[in-house]
């Protein structure tokens, strides 16, 4: 029986490997900071993000949505197991406690007839013993898992919001660009324009001047 446990153990933990990856390559899509290309603003004025970008940010805030609830649930799965796992192995040192305490009681070398009996015990708390072991190696093996799950999230987590930063800051530089490009052919238009009235007619002793020259 508790070879079985140990294998659907062991079995369990595989898929929640398993499962952490796939959270981990499919929250590659989304960020908490696609909220921040929804509404921004340069030199004071507001630029709306285009339907395009709207559907967009609701499927980012969507799949996003989809990965936390799946975390939530892989990290509440991984607390679960520990705790059976936990009570599973008190409860295997409450019967190696006892069979302890019977061994202390059993003298052999009064009782003669109670050899072959004590000697079932010394099996079964040896059996126990590699139990309590096994379970031990998993809880270690199980704790391993969750800290790397941890680790590959906030990993994760901080790589999406660097990849969402960098592409708005993009968008606004791109938005500058704009503003700058418009602005400069503006000043150009306005330097090419010489108005009229400050055009120089030459006089006419200047014209005297040119013609006889």
């Amino acid at each position: 029986m508790a070879s079985k446990l140990q294998r659907q153990l062991n079995h369990r933990i595989m898929e929640l490997e398993s499962e952490v990856e796939e959270a981990k390559a499919a929250a590659a899509v989304a960020t908490p900071m696609a909220m921040a290309v929804a509404s921004r603003t340069f030199d004071g004025s507001s630029v709306r993000p285009t339907s395009g970008e709207s559907r967009r940010i609701a499927e980012l805030e969507r799949k996003l949505a989809e990965q936390t609830e799946k975390v939530c649930s892989l990290e509440e799965s991984l607390s679960k197991k520990e705790n059976e796992m936990g009570a599973m192995e008190e409860r295997y040192k409450k019967y190696l406690g006892k069979a302890k305490s019977v061994i202390k009681t059993l003298d052999p070398k009064h009782n003669p007839a109670l050899v072959p009996d004590v000697s079932n015990l010394r099996s079964t708390i040896y059996e126990k013993e590699r139990i309590i072991e096994n379970l031990e190696r998993e809880s270690e093996k199980s704790k391993m898992v969750r800290d790397m799950e941890e680790k590959l999230i906030t990993t994760a987590f901080y790589n999406f919001g660097m990849q969402m930063h960098r592409q708005m800051i993009s968008q606004r530089l791109s938005t500058m660009d704009q503003g700058h490009s418009f602005m400069s052919r503006q000043r150009q238009a306005s330097t090419r324009r010489v108005p009229m009235s400050n055009r120089h007619t030459p006089s006419s002793s200047q014209f005297e001047d040119m013609r006889i020259s």
